[in-house]
């Protein structure tokens, strides 16, 4: 809040300036951002090089005039209330101010209440849509794929806390090649579809598939190439719901699909429906959208070349695209199609929602199914009450080009292109000490990459396990008295906090190197840290008495603080700013990294603000402060998923 009305009132300072020279603001993008070094003040401004071009003269020559010359001469400058106390010059250009701290820690502490709530941005009356996780049911999760759930998850968090209306869809593969291959493997090359007492094979069905069937079927077609016969006519059976085939796998996908769900819940991550890809060829959704492509030549059919008998697309930027292959097979990019138009509610939807159970956060999941006319007392939940105002699918790297596509032919079916948007991530590899944790030798590599085919990759499930089991350890080791129940449910949620926070805190577009023992380290950019440092702030909140009396909203007579004091209040008055951003540019990252260093300016005050031995104002001050900084950390705790502990 204080940050946003000092950013406002730099940005009119700059209009003046863009007044005094005649030019439109819409024209100038400028951008107000915090100085690299604290001796050039608290803010910064780039409007001398945006101007440079247009006036054909030095940025910094500008950059003097606007200081020395215009602002004087705008009365605005010298009104009471504002909160610059100084403008100055930096070369090769920058224009630079720096706060009253006066003013600006009075308007804090009489806002306190405003700047620590969570700001609201969102329209209820309009949905957004947000896709993730979406691994083929056919293996367990591993922590690649948690990038792409705890990344989604985190976004879901950051807009249902902003007062947006959103809803997380998980899509399930149950008709692709991965499934079928596992299919095949239990029907045709007698792979048990118990779970047997295989060396290195867990008792989970997800695991069970993924690390054996799936392996060991895949080894089988290099000596059968009959399997792979009845692999492509599985493929084609799926497509009709009624042949016993489709019924079969079914029963395989749900098996899975439950284990994976929990995989994911037990990283509390939420869903609201799971919808299928066998439904969408199922229904009538890829035949009306197939009509529609045609009648609207967005597609055409190929009577001659590479891809005769084929309907292709032809894309501006990366040329022909099958969608329908010459045997009438749907390829896999063809069924993103009507998938991603039944998200934006452009088409009638044949589904209705079914549910399945309840979450670990107590809300209910449901599952579409395809409308039964016939069963009118059919559990019918809707899906979309309001109109949808945006699609969010976040996807591995290697789709974008795939999702590119998709929105290109969105647009030719006059849809706006600002309704479909995905986030593309890097892949997640291995460091060396994290892969020899789990017997896999590098020799003098410094990380790998995972691999389902070369057998190379951690469980979810593993990791999780491992990470609690060391915290466990961990916490024994610092802790004498807590209780085995207590410290067995502190290590959880350190173990749950510090995956998910790994996972977020990197930029989506750069490729990660997971490392257990980092993850879980009590020093640095971590999850832990950012419990233990909330943890250290209720020790001393728990031990002030009568408390409220301290948060009373009354006139503080001494503002005389110190340095680290100022910037910890700094760094709170920019949570509203923050969150804001991160909406806007749909980035959680940005919350993360806001949260440590709200958690490392705490601890700085936590170290050289003592409260409890304090009196008077001093120590209503702190306590105020105190209070603040707890309330800002919970707020984005909650979005990444970060367990708010008193106990560590």
């Amino acid at each position: 809040m204080v940050f946003e009305i000092l950013k406002e009132e730099i940005r009119y300072q700059m209009k003046q300036a863009l007044l005094h020279y005649n030019i439109n603001e819409k024209d100038i993008n400028i951008e107000i951002t915090e100085p690299p070094l604290k001796e050039y003040g608290d803010f910064s401004c780039n409007l001398a090089f945006l101007l440079s071009k247009n006036l054909k003269k030095n940025p910094f020559e500008i950059a003097k005039y606007i200081v020395n010359d215009i602002l004087p001469n705008f009365k605005g400058k010298e009104n009471e209330k504002s909160l610059i106390k100084s403008v100055s010059v930096e070369k090769p250009g920058f224009i630079n101010f720096t706060i009253d701290m006066k003013k600006f820690l009075k308007i804090f502490f009489s806002n306190i209440q405003s700047i620590t709530q969570m700001p609201k941005y969102g329209n209820n009356k309009e949905l957004i849509l947000i896709e993730h996780t979406s691994v083929n049911p056919n293996k367990a999760l591993h922590v690649g794929h948690i990038r792409n759930a705890v990344i989604g998850d985190c976004l879901y968090r950051l807009l249902l806390s902003t007062g947006h209306n959103v809803k997380v869809l998980n899509y399930v593969d149950d008709s692709g090649l991965q499934v079928a291959d596992i299919i095949t493997a239990f029907k045709y090359a007698n792979i048990p579809f118990e779970e047997e007492n295989i060396p290195g094979i867990t008792k989970k069905f997800d695991h069970y598939c993924g690390n054996y069937v799936y392996v060991k079927i895949n080894e089988l077609y290099a000596t059968r190439p009959d399997l792979e016969v009845k692999r492509k006519i599985i493929l084609k059976e799926l497509e009709n719901p009624n042949v016993e085939i489709s019924k079969f796998t079914q029963q395989i996908v749900k098996r899975v699909l439950r284990d994976q769900l929990q995989t994911c819940w037990n990283l509390k991550c939420h869903y609201d429906i799971l919808n299928f890809e066998s439904q969408l060829i199922q229904s009538d959704l890829w035949d009306n959208i197939f009509k529609t492509l045609k009648e609207k030549k967005v597609i055409r059919f190929e009577t001659s070349g590479k891809n005769v008998g084929c309907w292709v697309f032809t894309s501006k930027t990366e040329g022909d695209k099958v969608l329908v292959r010459s045997d009438s097979t749907i390829t896999y990019f063809a069924k993103d199609i009507p998938y991603a138009l039944w998200k934006l509610g452009y088409i009638e939807n044949p589904f209705e929602l079914e549910f399945i159970s309840q979450q670990w956060d107590n809300t209910n999941l449901y599952q579409t199914t395809i409308k039964n006319i016939e069963n009118e007392k059919s559990n019918v939940h809707s899906l979309i009450d309001f109109e949808v105002k945006k699609v969010i699918t976040i996807i591995d790297y290697r789709q974008e080009r795939l999702q590119s596509l998709l929105v290109e032919i969105l647009i030719n079916l006059g849809i706006e292109k600002t309704k479909y948007s995905y986030l593309g991530y890097e892949p997640v590899t291995l460091s060396n000490k994290t892969a020899e944790l789990f017997g896999f030798s590098l020799k003098n590599k410094k990380s790998t990459q995972m691999s389902g085919r070369k057998g190379i990759f951690v469980e979810a499930d593993v990791a999780l396990d491992l990470l609690i089991k060391k915290a466990h350890e961990e916490i024994n080791k610092r802790n004498e008295y807590i209780s085995e129940r207590e410290v067995s449910q502190i290590a959880k949620e350190i173990a749950i906090s510090a995956i998910r926070y790994y996972f977020v805190k990197h930029d989506i577009g750069k490729m990660i190197t997971f490392d257990i023992n980092d993850s879980l380290s009590l020093e640095g950019d971590t999850g832990p840290y950012i419990q233990y440092s909330y943890a250290r702030g209720k020790r001393i909140y728990n031990k002030i008495e009568n408390i409220n009396d301290y948060l009373e909203d009354y006139a503080l007579t001494d503002l005389d603080l110190t340095s680290t004091e100022i910037e910890l209040i700094k760094q709170v008055s920019k949570f509203s700013s923050t969150i804001k951003e991160s909406v806007n540019n749909t980035d959680p990252k940005l919350v993360a990294r806001y949260l440590f260093a709200v958690s490392a300016l705490f601890n700085n005050f936590y170290e050289g603000s003592p409260i409890l031995k304090e009196t008077g104002n001093k120590k209503n001050i702190r306590i105020k402060l105190l209070c603040s900084t707890l309330s800002i950390m919970e707020h984005c705790m909650k979005i990444i998923g970060v367990t708010p502990l008193e106990k560590m």
